[in-house]
Formats: structure tokens, sequence, C-alpha cells
């Protein structure tokens, strides 16, 4: 997994465009259609579709890090937060790209866990917009 993203909190390094690469533990894609449905007294429904979104969830497998990867980690979610744009490609690196995509984080869908063996597992959800 290749994620590519520009610091906005500069926790570390100097706000040039960041890299971190990792393996993926789950990656599971749902489509999620982001509208309003509305059912008349007739019994006719109709919708009113605003957009479909392809939803990824993702966990890594558990990580050994240093400080300053896991402040990386930590500056990612901090500057992808709020709906900020990133480039994620999930079966690539940065020397063999595969397909990567221009994707948001879900809101508050990041999560840090810390392993009893000092070990880090990351977990969040990218969004995409696809019609």
């Amino acid at each position: 997994m290749l994620i590519q993203y520009t610091p906005t909190r500069l926790l570390v390094g100097d706000g040039s465009d960041y890299q971190i690469e990792s393996k993926l533990k789950r990656y599971d894609c749902n489509d999620r259609p982001e509208g309003k449905e509305h059912t008349s007294l007739s019994g006719k429904t109709e919708y009113t579709i605003y957009r479909l979104e392809e939803e990824y969830s993702c966990q890594t497998v558990p990580l050994s890090l240093t400080h300053t990867e896991l402040a990386r980690w930590r500056e990612f979610k901090r500057s992808c937060a709020f709906g900020e744009f990133f480039i994620f490609d999930a079966y690539g690196t940065a020397d063999t790209p595969d397909f990567p995509q221009i994707v948001q984080l879900k809101y508050k869908s990041f999560k840090e866990k810390r392993e009893k063996d000092g070990r880090f597992i990351f977990s969040f959800t990218t969004v995409q917009v696809i019609a």
C-alpha cells in the first residue's frame, strides 16, 4: 500500500509531499449511495440521488515503527482528517504503482491501536466519489 499526502499540520519535516508504504491486512470495498428516499401516501417511492461513493475499509498488518515513522502516520491522520485529498494505491508501491487513486479519508475513521508487543495497527476508511 502507498499513501502520498501533503502534510498540513507540520509535525515532521518541511511540508513537502510524504509517502507511507505498508502492507494491508484488510481492504474491503462498499458502494454507498448518498441521497434520500420518499414514499408517498399512495405507496410510490421516489429516490433523489446526490452521489455514489466507494468506501474502502483498510487495516494495516502490525507494524514495528520508529518514532519518526509513527509521527508520519499521525501527521497523515491530522493532515487528511477534514476532507483533504491524498493519493492511495492499495497494492502498489512508490517504485511499482498499481492503481493510484485520489481519495479522501472518511471523517473520524482513522484508528491507531498499539499491540502488547509494541507494534501498531492502523485502520481507516477511504472515500472516492464515483458519480
